[in-house]
């Protein structure tokens, strides 16, 4: 019994050690495959059986901010001022940028036909409504009517300096206290209508009148102190002159001569840099020297060029796309006239070929709001997307790596950028795809 007992607490305890022993060599393995397991889970899964792929099934993402701007302040006064609806008269005047003159040449189109023969002109008056005013309102201006010898035609590009070849006075006129979306009526002198209706039938067809009698009215502003600027826009057909005048039986009549929608016109924009404030006037237009701010004018004036010379050495990558192409444009403000509230709210984006044409660039003909253009009030800066141009430049379909900023011709306000070396500077923020 003793041995039994002996004997079973020997094997006994053997099994036990045997057991132990067992779990011990299965719990080992499975501990290693768990932890391997658990380790491959720990990697990035896109990597997992990386190695299993050819080279060139990756793609490899990329992105860079040393790609250098430099900026320019140009101006180019052969730019096209043709505009279908807006026409713009006056003198503005800024501590940087000097003397803004504005007058235009339109057509004047018939709105009616001619059916009456005896006639006696009444009264003349010419009718405007101006869509903006800016400057001395409540000073002394007069307007200045001319017409014009030379006949306006669609397609024709008339540039910022065209001569308006005025070849006979209307008359100058005192014009009335203004404000923006009021309309205004100005006693002419008798001898327009007379000289409107000096041969009526040149009225028939309507075409005769703007090709061949009366092929433009020249509008100018003359101001004795202060200057004024007036905005108008011919989709309202509020421009014109209206003769009133009665038949040979006495009944009164009135006829319009308009300027609308359809007539051809342009604004002509005077830039005298000179007259700002020597401290503050510009000092580099044109001559490509890298200043610490660079200038955007209303009116055709002078213009900030953004140069990207760094991207000629992505043009040579094979298989690059890009993702991602911004700039980034930081503003002077300086607390008395260029303050957050007089900024432009957009402002556009254009480039020229080698031609010197200008184009808008493919990222605002895509969508104004793809583009963006917009000042960041929270940042002091304004951010344009400009993706699209850069890869049509990568693939050759751009020719050079320049932008310009450019506004329509609605904008009346100018702006300041730093630039160059500045603090804050313009960046551009690049990135790309290698497939």
């Amino acid at each position: 019994m003793i041995f039994m007992t002996n004997s079973y607490r020997i094997k006994g305890s053997n099994c036990a050690n045997r057991l132990r022993s067992g779990i011990t060599q299965l719990i080992l393995p499975l501990f290693i495959l768990l932890a391997a397991g658990f380790s491959s889970c720990t990697r990035n899964p896109v990597k997992i059986g990386i190695n299993l792929l050819p080279d060139e099934d990756f793609v490899s993402v990329y992105s860079t901010d040393t790609v250098g701007v430099r900026a320019y302040t140009m101006y180019d006064e052969m730019s096209v001022s043709a505009d279908s609806t807006v026409m713009i008269a006056g003198d503005i005047y800024d501590n940087y940028f000097g003397t803004t003159h504005c007058d235009f040449v339109t057509q004047l189109r018939l709105m009616s036909a001619w059916v009456y023969g005896e006639f006696t002109v009444d009264s003349v008056y010419f009718q405007f409504s101006p869509t903006k005013v800016s400057g001395d309102t409540a000073g002394v201006h007069y307007i200045r009517l001319y017409e014009t010898g030379t006949e306006l035609k669609d397609g024709t590009d008339y540039l910022s300096v065209q001569d308006p070849d005025t070849i006979h006075f209307l008359g100058q006129y005192r014009m009335p206290v203004l404000k923006a979306d009021s309309s205004y009526s100005i006693k002419l002198d008798l001898s327009v209508g007379q000289y409107l209706f000096r041969d009526t039938t040149m009225f028939m067809p309507p075409a005769d009148f703007y090709k061949n009698f009366f092929r433009g009215l020249y509008f100018g502003i003359r101001s004795e102190a202060n200057p004024v600027m007036i905005s108008m826009n011919t989709a309202d057909e509020s421009f014109g002159i209206i003769v009133y005048y009665h038949d040979k039986d006495n009944i009164t009549h009135s006829y319009y001569f308009w300027a609308t929608e359809r007539a051809v016109n342009y604004n002509r924009f005077i830039h005298d840099f000179t007259t700002a404030d020597p401290d503050k006037m510009i000092r580099h237009i044109n001559d490509f020297y890298r200043d610490t701010a660079v200038f955007q004018q209303s009116y055709n004036g002078v213009f900030t060029r953004l140069d990207l010379p760094s991207l000629a050495d992505f043009k040579n990558i094979n298989h690059l796309a890009v993702n991602r192409a911004r700039l980034y444009v930081p503003v002077h403000l300086d607390g008395n006239k260029y303050l957050e509230k007089n900024l432009p709210s957009k402002i556009y984006l254009r480039y020229r070929n080698s031609e010197n044409k200008v184009y808008a660039i493919p990222d605002l003909v895509h969508d104004v709001s793809f583009m963006d253009g917009s000042y960041y009030t929270s940042k002091d800066y304004y951010i344009f997307n400009i993706t699209t141009f850069v890869q049509k430049y990568l693939e050759g379909e751009i020719e050079s790596p320049s932008v310009e900023m450019f506004y329509p011709a609605s904008v009346t306000q100018n702006a300041i950028f730093k630039a160059n070396g500045n603090n804050p500077t313009i960046r551009f923020d690049f990135a790309y795809t290698i497939y």
